[in-house]
């Protein structure tokens, strides 16, 4: 049996508790809040039967086996850091620290405490992505690719009026960038490695904040396009153009639905999920290494992601040390 922990009550966390109940191994087990009123109510939602306002306190706890993090992007290094040297195994939602320093810190942390560390990235574990893998040979040399996640954020109409909630907060490490952007950057590094070379642009709001940005990826034989936005909503799929074909995504941050184009008119259409939660998938391959499977491409990945983004958002002129009122 794993004891699971949670930190964060938004819907990516109610999506994540859903998923458990596929594993019988799973039991909840306590919820850390900053407020004890609002953190009961959660816990009475979810059944779990102790509340922290206290991460020492929590870190302490030996029934605890393992955390879920979904705090703001601001707080995933202290916390880990402090759980994963309590001997908590951690899975820690995207992205995981804005630095790569940070993000090497906490996988460190991790193995020197002989526990688990990964990073909750639906990408990386959904049976889309290597549906994709499959079938990239069959469309030849890769030339082009396109990964586009532009999604109008439901708070954006809030900030317009002046009322600046988490998502469009600097001081949180958010904003377009570290929201959205991740999921692009993370699919194109499992699929292709990294680029010799990044161009990056970002279109700024009041407050310091980006709503939107491009990156332009140089391979030796390809070019990679990618695209986020908070402030516009794209309706486009994403594609991988070779030679011969062309493989059609739907959603990057989660490939479900795939269509695989050929020259000669062949049109194969593919759904992966199985019925299953899109986070089933991350869940399962955490719990398979709290079990001692190894599956150190995850952590290679992270690292990989947190480096490109950290070179990107220099060039953006992204800066997290300013401040709201700046």
């Amino acid at each position: 049996m794993i004891n699971l922990a949670v930190i964060g009550r938004n819907f990516v966390v109610d999506e994540m508790l859903e998923a458990t109940r596929l594993f019988p191994e799973i039991k909840l087990c306590a919820i850390y809040s900053r407020n004890k009123e609002t953190g009961r109510d959660y816990a009475d939602k979810w059944g779990f039967d102790r509340v922290y306002t206290d991460l020492d306190k929590m870190a302490s706890d030996k029934d605890i086996d393992a955390v879920y993090i979904a705090s703001p992007n601001c707080c995933h290094e202290q916390q880990a850091v402090k759980l994963l040297s309590a001997g908590k195994h951690v899975l820690c939602e995207k992205p995981m620290h804005k630095t790569h320093t940070g993000a090497v810190n906490m996988i460190n942390t991790a193995r020197d405490n002989n526990v688990v560390f990964m990073e909750a990235m639906m990408s990386a574990h959904v049976p889309g992505t290597y549906k994709i893998m499959e079938l990239l040979p069959r469309i030849g040399k890769v030339r082009r690719v396109d990964l586009s996640f532009c999604q109008y954020s439901s708070r954006y109409d809030k900030f317009k009026k002046g009322i600046v909630e988490n998502a469009f907060d600097p001081t949180l490490w958010n904003g377009a960038f570290m929201d959205m952007g991740v999921y692009p950057v993370s699919l194109m590094l499992q699929l292709f490695g990294e680029p010799s070379d990044i161009k990056s642009e970002a279109v700024f709001l009041p407050n310091s904040i980006d709503g939107q940005g491009t990156m332009i990826c140089s391979y030796p034989d390809m070019t990679a396009t990618l695209q986020w936005s908070k402030i516009t909503q794209g309706y486009l799929p994403s594609d991988i153009q070779g030679e011969d074909g062309s493989i059609i995504i739907d959603r990057v941050s989660k490939p479900t639905n795939l269509t695989l184009v050929l020259r000669d008119g062949t049109r194969e259409e593919y759904e992966t999920l199985g019925g299953k939660p899109v986070m089933y998938y991350e869940l399962r391959d955490f719990i398979a290494q709290i079990k001692g499977e190894k599956m150190p491409q995850f952590n290679a990945l992270s690292e990989a992601e947190a480096a490109l983004m950290e070179k990107a958002r220099k060039q953006m002129g992204i800066n997290f040390s300013l401040t709201q009122e700046k």
